[in-house]
């Protein structure tokens, strides 16, 4: 019996969900497309909004531990990127 979900178990502010870009299946990939209605690469532009992109690959992630996870439980969550752009200033000497 799968539990019910509730605020203090979907996003509560001390959940951090990871997410590693290089982790995702294609199929995971697909359902980021559907969610945010087009190619991932649409997000790349300069100036593109990233809210949709973040939602949905929150909702894929948290779907690989609970098949029931919705798109409004991933406004919920507080998200911590991997794979960040490196700070191409260099080191001071």
């Amino acid at each position: 019996m799968a539990a019910k979900k509730t605020a203090e178990n979907v996003g509560s502010l001390g959940e951090v969900l990871s997410i590693d870009i290089d982790s995702l299946s294609i199929d995971e990939i697909d359902v980021i497309e559907d969610i945010i209605d087009g190619p991932l690469d649409a997000l790349a532009k300069p100036g593109a909004r990233k809210a949709k992109l973040l939602r949905a690959m929150a909702v894929v992630i948290k779907r690989r531990e609970d098949p029931t996870f919705t798109a409004e439980d991933a406004g919920k969550l507080r998200i911590s990127l991997k794979n960040k752009p490196k700070d191409p200033t260099p080191l001071s000497e």
